[in-house]
């Protein structure tokens, strides 16, 4: 909770509630309190010198210098990578996103068992996996689709309910000369749209699949990817 805060107050009831949520024991703002401290000591060893762990009236603020945090050096990387692309400068806009992405080491948050921090988990996998979106969105513009096959094969199978994903996928099974797979993974994906969702793949990747079937030039063609600026109702759950 204090990373997720950075430079701003936490309120004391805040951070019991995300480690106990409704269910505090009498002593929690001891605990709290207490782990405060050790937290702090800690610290002062890995952090610059003064900065740290600052008590409030009524809560607590972690100082931290410009660049200790690796979410914030992500959002920075992510957002010159935006630059980059908006400027035309698609491969530094590429290595931008990757380098961004490099910084993880897998799932946020994974080993905390917090209700309140499963949100905020979730909005930075999010993040995490928009930058790879992007990403492989300029590599297929920079026809680098064969070597995204074996990266996207993975990323679908992480998230098969995510379409922009499937759609990137299709596109580069296609433009490798596997129509058939292609094919293939579109069905797998309205197959597990249907069971799971009860619904049917979004227009635009039901345009992808007849461009597909009917061999449509578009799909060979340089610059704009096919779905390039989809999000779709089910493209990124």
């Amino acid at each position: 909770m204090l990373l997720l805060n950075a430079n701003r107050v936490v309120p004391r009831e805040c951070l019991i509630n995300a480690v106990w949520g409704a269910q505090s024991p009498p002593t929690s703002r001891s605990q709290v309190h207490i782990c405060i401290s050790q937290l702090r000591h800690k610290l002062a060893e890995a952090l610059h010198d003064g900065h740290g762990i600052e008590t409030q009236p009524y809560g607590y603020v972690l100082h931290i210098e410009p660049g200790d945090l690796d979410v914030e050096v992500f959002r920075q990387k992510t957002a010159a990578a935006d630059l980059a692309q908006d400027r035309g400068r698609l491969e530094q806009a590429v290595e931008l996103y990757r380098a961004a992405v490099a910084l993880w080491r897998g799932p946020a948050l994974s080993d905390l068992e917090s209700e309140v921090l499963r949100g905020a988990a979730a909005q930075l996998d999010e993040e995490r996996i928009a930058a790879d979106e992007k990403r492989i969105e300029l590599e297929l513009r920079l026809g680098r689709h064969r070597a995204l096959v074996h990266e996207l094969t993975g990323l679908v199978v992480r998230h098969p309910l995510n379409e922009l994903l499937n759609g990137y996928l299709m596109t580069a099974l296609y433009r490798s000369g596997r129509q058939a797979d292609a094919l293939a993974s579109y069905q797998r994906t309205r197959s597990r749209l249907a069971e799971e969702l009860g619904l049917e793949p979004g227009r635009e990747l039901r345009a992808l699949e007849r461009a597909i079937l009917r061999h449509d030039d578009s799909l060979v063609a340089d610059g704009d990817v096919p779905c390039r600026s989809w999000d779709g109702q089910h493209g990124r759950p």
